[in-house]
C-alpha cells in the first residue's frame, strides 16, 4: 500500500506460520504484489519460488509454470540477489523451479513438443552452468519420453539410474518409485519387484509421496493385465493413504477404477469426496487420469442398474437438483471427455498412448 515501508524480513515470518495450501497460496500472490511494486529483487525471487513450490505440491501444479518464467527472468536480471544464500541455495532454487515448470509441459497437451525441447535445451544450459542436476535431467526426458517412445524413455532412465545423485535429486524412495514404474513399462514385472524390495520392506527414508507412487504403479500395472486380485491388494493399501488433494487425483482415479469390480459402493464413495478437487483443473494429465477412473466406475454400474444416486457439487457439468443421474449416460461423458484430452495429448506427441491406455480400462 501507498505510503507503507516493505517490510521483507516481518512478511516471511508471517508467511512461516501459513499453513501450506491454498491460504498460503493466496497470502503469496498479495505479497509477491508488494515485493514487484517496491522492486525487492530478492523477496520477488523467494517468493515467487515459495509460490511455484506451494502450486506444485499443494495446488494446481501447473500454475507454477508462469511463476517459473517470471522466476528466470528476473534471476538473469539480477543473477546475483541469492548469492548469499548457504550451500550453493541460489543456483539449486533457480534450477528446482525451472524443473517445476517442466515437469507439467507433461501435464499440457497445448504446449508444443518443439517448446518442450526448447525447454530442455536451456535447463541442460542451466545444468552445465551450475554443474548440478545431470540425473534430474536424465529423468526428465525419461519422464516425457514414455508417452512417446517406452523404449527411448528407458534409455533416459538408464541414463538417470547410473548417474550420481546431487543437490537437485529427488528423494531416494521416489527414485526407486520412478524405477519401479519404468520396469512395469517395459513389462519387466522381476525387475520392478527387485526395485520395490527397500520400499515394501520400509528400509529407505519415505517423503509423504513414496508410499502412494509406487503403490499406484503396481496398481495400474494390475489392472491393465486384468489381474484384480493384485489390483485390490493395492487398491486397499493406497486408498487408506489417499489426502483430500489435486496431488492424488490421478491416485483417485485408479483407487476408482479398481473399486468398480470389488466394492462398487466404495467406488462412488471415493468418487464423491474427490470430484469437487478436479472440476476446472489446469493438469490435464490428472484430469485423464481421474476420468478414465470415472468412466470404469460408471461403465461398470451400468451393467447393473439404470441409475445412481450422487451428491455431486453443482459445477459438474451433468449435475441435476435431485441428486440420481443414469449409469450409462454417466459413462459415456466421462469416456468422451478422457478421450478428447488423451487425443490431444497423443496428436501432440505424435504416438499412440493414450488410445491405446484408455482401451486397456
Amino acid at each position: 500500500m501507498a505510503g507503507q515501508i516493505f517490510d521483507g524480513e516481518a512478511i516471511s515470518m508471517l508467511l512461516d506460520f501459513i499453513p501450506n495450501g491454498a491460504e498460503k497460496i493466496n497470502a503469496l500472490k498479495g505479497y509477491l504484489k508488494e515485493a514487484d511494486e517496491a522492486e525487492e529483487a530478492y523477496y520477488q525471487l523467494v517468493w515467487r519460488y515459495e509460490y511455484a513450490y506451494q502450486e506444485y505440491f499443494y495446488g494446481d501444479p501447473v500454475k507454477a509454470m508462469p511463476v517459473a518464467a517470471e522466476f528466470m527472468e528476473l534471476y538473469e536480471a539480477a543473477p546475483h540477489t541469492l548469492d548469499h544464500v548457504p550451500d550453493n541455495g541460489g543456483a539449486e532454487s533457480y534450477l528446482m523451479i525451472t524443473q517445476m515448470g517442466l515437469d507439467n509441459v507433461v501435464a499440457l497437451p497445448q504446449i508444443p513438443m518443439e517448446e518442450w525441447e526448447a525447454m530442455m535445451d536451456r535447463f541442460y544450459a542451466l545444468v552445465k552452468r551450475f554443474h548440478i542436476g545431470h540425473r534430474v535431467y536424465w529423468w526428465q526426458l525419461a519422464r516425457f519420453w514414455q508417452y512417446v517412445d517406452k523404449e527411448k524413455a528407458y534409455q533416459y532412465f538408464q541414463k538417470f539410474w547410473k548417474t550420481g545423485r546431487d543437490g537437485l535429486s529427488d528423494c531416494r524412495a521416489c527414485e526407486r518409485c520412478y524405477a519401479v514404474h519404468m520396469s512395469l513399462l517395459m513389462g519387466d514385472k522381476k525387475a520392478a519387484d527387485e526395485y520395490a524390495k527397500p520400499l515394501k520392506a520400509g528400509r529407505v527414508n519415505f517423503c509423504n509421496d513414496a508410499p502412494k507412487l509406487y503403490r499406484y504403479y503396481y496398481l495400474e500395472d494390475a489392472l491393465d493385465r486384468g489381474d484384480l486380485k493384485e489390483a485390490v491388494k493395492y487398491a486397499n493399501q493406497l486408498s487408506v493413504k489417499l489426502e483430500r488433494r489435486i496431488h492424488d487425483l490421478s491416485f483417485f482415479g485408479a483407487v476408482i477404477r479398481c473399486f468398480a469390480y470389488s466394492d462398487p459402493d466404495k467406488a462412488i464413495e471415493r468418487l464423491e469426496s474427490s470430484m469437487p478437487l478436479v472440476l476446472g483443473l489446469w493438469d490435464q494429465m490428472k484430469v485423464y487420469d481421474y476420468y478414465k477412473g470415472a468412466y470404469v466406475c460408471f461403465h461398470q454400474l451400468a451393467q447393473a442398474r439404470d441409475t445412481v444416486a450422487l451428491s455431486l457439487p453443482e459445477e459438474f457439468p451433468l449435475y441435476n437438483e435431485e441428486g440420481v443421474y443414469p449409469c450409462r449416460e454417466l459413462g459415456d461423458w466421462f469416456y468422451e471427455q478422457a478421450k478428447i484430452i488423451g487425443d490431444r495429448f497423443d496428436q501432440r506427441n505424435k504416438s499412440r498412448y493414450f488410445e491405446i491406455n484408455l482401451s486397456k480400462a
